[in-house]
């Protein structure tokens, strides 16, 4: 056996994977199907929001409608993956291997790249996913962009007229900063509401500000078809036409499985992804797999937090025989976000998961920005937090948006990782003026929400005493 743990895939999981291995002593490849670890793709639009929010303050001076803002965001992500290349894990101990590849079953198992065939005690597949065009008529042909493609407009003025089609979070985050660099651009999803997996009262905030920075929306809207002519794309929808220089499709992926041979080896999967049980191990006994060939099952969403999360798991379940079991339930428990102006992050149980239980033990604290001290003088009031807690106070979800929503989220998910309760974050020290203040804010309301039910109890107590 040449290595402990053979590691398939360019992502962020499979390089997290890569990593935590070697931080194990073990013996470790990591096979890149395509030549390239390109782990940080998905922050593209948050590098191309910097651009955005500095044209914003400084119209006078920032051209936006150049290659500038391209050249900027390709050279902070590729700043972002120096720190992950191939040459900076191959110094740490990484056999790092270019090329496509396949399992072959005899003589026993192994993973053939080219003319190596690599033999290992555990195999883990990472190749995570990609987007796909769906079933829209003539889209091939006009040509479109996903998040893989964006890198290759870097030499090029951004286009002034768009249209994303989809309801993927980074498509929302793209739509928004390309208005605000001056472009026209417009967002169709067929669901009633953008992120289409949040509450009605997040989304149509979100939405009211994506409209209020340009962005047209069609919701519940069906691209019937895709034209091209004298280099205009024309989109179909309804009895309408949209007149377009770029496609960007922000439409769910799916499973990145061309580097795994998966049926002559009995490897389980569907369309949505590779089969795993509740050790991330396939129905292969030797070979895990983890991330989004997985399927995305955070909300629906793609999630880097939960893919490092599996990463570390299927690497320490592959290499020991004690085995860690994952509670797929508690995935909720990851924190998530969008990162739109003003940005949204959640963690725990949804507020319409709460609204739609029979639970009567549970509070919704509401707590708004225009209430912070911080946001007050940023003049940055728009936004709520909303946290779900039980009759005796435990967190239980938690919902964010407005300024810092992704900083803020981590301290409350740290509260429910540690079951701490509602209470205990009154008790914390914060600095003032902060946004981690606000947080205290939103605990002492529960505060007050207590109080005011206790002296309504009071009241009723002393009526029933004098009857």
């Amino acid at each position: 056996v040449e290595y402990d743990l053979v590691i398939i895939g360019a992502t962020e999981a499979a390089r997290t994977a890569a990593i935590e291995a070697i931080g194990l002593r073990a013996r470790v490849a990591l096979v890149l199907p395509d030549g390239q670890l390109h782990p940080q793709r998905d922050f593209y639009p948050y590098a191309l929001a910097q651009i955005a929010t500095q044209h914003r303050r400084d119209r006078g001076r920032l051209q936006s409608l150049t290659s500038y803002p391209w050249k900027y965001a390709h050279l902070a992500i590729d700043r972002l993956e120096e720190r992950s290349s191939p040459a900076l894990l191959a110094a740490m101990g990484v056999d790092t291997i270019v090329g496509m590849g396949e399992f072959s079953r005899r003589p026993q198992l192994a993973y053939n790249v080219g003319e190596r065939s690599l033999r290992a005690k555990a195999y883990a597949i990472a190749t995570g996913s990609v987007a796909h065009y769906s079933l829209i008529p003539g889209i091939q042909a006009a040509g479109y962009l996903t998040i893989d493609r964006l890198p290759s407009l870097v030499d090029r003025d951004i286009p002034l007229k768009w249209a994303i089609i989809g309801s993927e979070s980074i498509g929302i985050e793209l739509a928004q900063t390309l208005a605000k660099l001056g472009a026209q651009v417009t967002l169709i999803v067929e669901t009633e509401q953008i992120l289409p997996h949040e509450d009605s009262e997040l989304a149509n905030l979100i939405q009211a500000q994506l409209e209020a920075d340009g962005v047209k929306i069609y919701l519940e809207t069906l691209v019937t078809n895709v034209g091209r002519e004298d280099g205009i794309k024309i989109i179909t929808i309804g009895d309408d036409s949209l007149f377009v220089n770029e496609i960007f499709l922000a439409l769910p992926a799916r499973p990145f499985l061309e580097p795994v041979n998966a049926t002559p080896i009995g490897i389980e999967y569907t369309d949505k992804g590779i089969s795993i049980d509740n050790k991330l191990r396939t129905s292969h006994p030797q070979i895990y797999a983890f991330g989004s060939v997985c399927g995305n099952v955070l909300g629906g969403y793609h999630s880097q937090a939960l893919e490092r999360y599996e990463a570390q798991v299927a690497v320490r379940n592959a290499l020991s025989r004690r085995k860690t079991k994952v509670n797929f339930k508690s995935y909720n428990n990851l924190p998530w976000a969008v990162y739109t102006d003003p940005p949204m992050a959640r963690v725990g149980m949804t507020i319409g998961t709460a609204l739609n239980s029979n639970r009567r033990d549970l509070t919704i604290i509401k707590q708004y920005f225009k209430n912070s001290n911080r946001a007050i003088l940023e003049n940055i009031t728009s936004g709520y937090c909303q946290i779900i807690v039980t009759q005796k106070g435990l967190i239980l979800g938690v919902e964010i948006v407005g300024q810092n929503a992704p900083e803020l989220i981590q301290i409350l998910t740290l509260a429910i990782h540690q079951k701490l309760r509602i209470a205990d974050l009154v008790t914390l020290p914060y600095l003032s003026p902060s946004y981690t203040e606000f947080i205290y804010q939103t605990a002492q309301e529960w505060h007050t929400q207590q109080r005011e039910r206790d002296s309504r109890l009071s009241w009723i107590d002393r009526l029933l005493w004098w009857k």
